[in-house]
This record gives structure tokens, sequence and C-alpha cells, in this order.
């Protein structure tokens, strides 16, 4: 996360540089300074402006644009009293940005998100935390707004998180799993018409309770938030010279039918043989996925048949492993569970693998 550190004064400037010690950052001062703070804003992740508050306001109005994709924001006077989180509380970190540069400069961290001030959990800055993607974050504010009201909140999950699990314990939210919430449809039961958060890589809530496929739609007869865990790993074998198009194809195939969302892959993996495979790189670059090149030692020291992982003399003898797909979705999930085994395409192969970070409820 990179970091600019904006000030006007000779004072200012001693002050970023004593955080910039503590923080790491580029440093400006007024030289082209509207100019140079409206770049920084779509540039850097974090702004540090050592000023007045108008200033920044007055300056940066036109570049905001949501708080999905605006940096974080802070503004501190020059003597570092105050450390005011003024822009991209959540998701761009200003809060906690805020009360680091608080923490440095031995002032006071101003936050005046609802929530922190409420002392309640922040759904937006719980995904940011555990690197979840928002699927529909203009829900957020029903559930924030229950959470402030004291109203009933239901988190739906496979996972124990720590917060939401203390949360429910001091009774501010209903926690049920994944797994029990389901059944209460294809028991044909409605449950309780209540705002709900979903934390899982594709559970979706039907939109009436005479469904019985809980992945087919998000249209729920109440409000949900979706959060979805960067969870998966894609395993990803092809023949030479594979085309970006068919290997996207058989990814989103696979998805769709194990009911996963994109927004939950974490990661593509394959064997060295295929790192430099323009079809893969190009599938990882248009997903803006990591590709994870797992070796083939790893792979070969795998027990293939407890593992319950299909072989193929064919592979073996074309990459010196036994399995491409599978073995690297598997090593580049930490080990986790195998969701889908190689899945077979036209000079393609497709297997996930979740990493299990947290005990399942």
């Amino acid at each position: 996360m990179n970091t600019a550190y904006f000030y006007l004064t000779d004072e200012g400037e001693e002050l970023a540089q004593r955080l910039s010690a503590a923080h790491p950052g580029d440093l400006f001062g007024k030289e082209n300074f509207k100019e140079t703070l409206r770049n920084a804003f779509l540039q850097y992740d974090y702004l540090v402006c050592i000023m007045a508050t108008g200033i920044v306001v007055r300056i940066l109005a036109p570049m905001i644009e949501h708080k999905t994709s605006d940096p974080g924001v802070v503004v501190m006077d020059q003597k570092g009293r105050h450390a005011i989180s003024l822009l991209s509380g959540h998701l761009g970190g200003a809060n906690d940005l805020a009360r680091e540069m608080a923490y440095f400069s031995g002032g006071q961290a101003v936050i005046t998100t609802a929530t922190d001030v409420a002392g309640e959990l922040s759904f937006d800055t719980f995904a940011k935390k555990y690197g979840m993607s928002i699927e529909n974050i203009e829900q957020l504010k029903h559930i924030s707004g229950a959470l402030l009201s004291k109203k009933p909140v239901r988190v739906v999950s496979r996972c124990a998180y720590p917060e939401v699990l203390a949360a429910a314990d001091e009774g501010k939210m209903q926690l049920i799993s994944v797994r029990d919430f389901s059944a209460l449809y294809s028991e044909g039961n409605a449950p309780e018409p209540v705002p709900t958060v979903v934390i899982d890589e594709g559970f979706c809530i039907p939109e009436n309770t005479s469904r019985k496929d809980t992945a087919a739609t998000s249209n729920a007869p109440f409000p949900v938030l979706y959060l979805r865990p960067r969870t998966i790993c894609v395993g990803i074998g092809c023949k030479r010279n594979a085309g970006s198009f068919s290997i996207e194809e058989a990814l989103i195939t696979v998805l769709n039918e194990e009911h996963i969302s994109p927004l939950s892959l974490k990661c593509i993996s394959t064997i060295p043989l295929k790192a430099n495979e323009q079809g893969i790189l190009f599938t990882a670059s248009q997903l803006n996925l990591p590709v994870t090149v797992i070796s083939t030692e790893d792979i070969a020291a795998l027990d293939f048949e407890e593992l319950n992982i299909s072989q193929s003399d064919f592979v073996s003898e074309q990459t010196g492993v036994p399995s491409v797909s599978t073995a690297s979705a598997y090593l580049a999930s930490g080990k986790g569970t195998i969701l889908r085994d190689k899945a077979k395409f036209e000079g393609v192969t497709i297997a996930l693998s979740r990493r299990e970070d947290f005990p399942s409820l």
C-alpha cells in the first residue's frame, strides 16, 4: 500500500518527515500542489494531507467517485494534534491510517463513521481485513442501519470468524451455517425476514421459498449483503498455445457448475512447464489474479491415492507429473479442500481447491 504525504509549511514538512520515517511514503510540498495532489489521488492508496481540511476538500471534491475505489485520505494539522479520517474510512483504510498517524504524532484520531462511533462491526472493514470481495455494496447501508438501530442482523456463513462469533455471543447478531440455512429452504420454511449478511464463496438466498436451487439467484425478499471470501485456487492444465477464450470459458463453466462466484478466486496455479502459456497469463490478467507456479517436486511428493486425485499416464509422460490442474490447485490452496478434481475440456483441464483459514461452523 503506497502513501503520499503533502505539506504546505515548514512545520508541516517536519511532521511529514517524522511520520514517513515510521510509515514510509513519498513527500510533496507546495510546488504544483493542486495538480500533484489530484494526480496522487489516482495513483496512491493513502493520502496524508498536513493542512486545513477545507483546502483538501475543495481540491479533491471533483475527483471523488466511490468508496470502493477512492483512496483513504487523512487530514492533519501541522502540530499533529488531530488526524482526521476524511475519505474512504473503511474500504480505503482511512480510519486505521488516522489511528496510526495519531499514534506516531502523539495526537488524537478523529473518526466519524457511525459504526465505529457506536462500537458496531462494520462489514466493509471486516471484508477488507479478510480480503473479501463485496458483491453488492449498495446493500451495506441496510446492514449498518440495522446494527445502529439495535435491530436483528443474521449472518449466514460457512466459517467461524472471530468478530462475528463475538457479536453473536453479545446477542447483536444471529449466526447460522450455510448448511443449516440452506436446509430451511429445502424443507420449505421461510426464515425470518431480517437483514442478512452471507459470507460464502457462492451461496445465494433464493428469491422465494419454493426454489431448491440455492445458488440460482441473489434476489432475496429481504436485504442481503454478499461477501465473497477469496479462498478458491484454480488449477489449470492445457495443451501448448491453448487460447485464452477456451481457458476462460472452461473456468467459468466449472465455476457455474460448482456454484462459486468468480469474486472468490484467489489465484490461478499451474506447473513450470505451463507458466509462460499466454492463454493462462491472459486469463489471469483479465480476472486480476496472480499466477502461482507449483514445482513438479512438490507435486510428485503428493499421495495421489489418499487424496483421491485422478492421474494420467499421458500427462505424466508430457509433464513429468501425473496431475497438473488438481495437484496445482491443492498445493496453491495450502493443501486445503479439493472442490473439483480435473474437469476435462478440449485442450484444457480445470480444478478447484479451497483454502481453509478458519474452522467451519
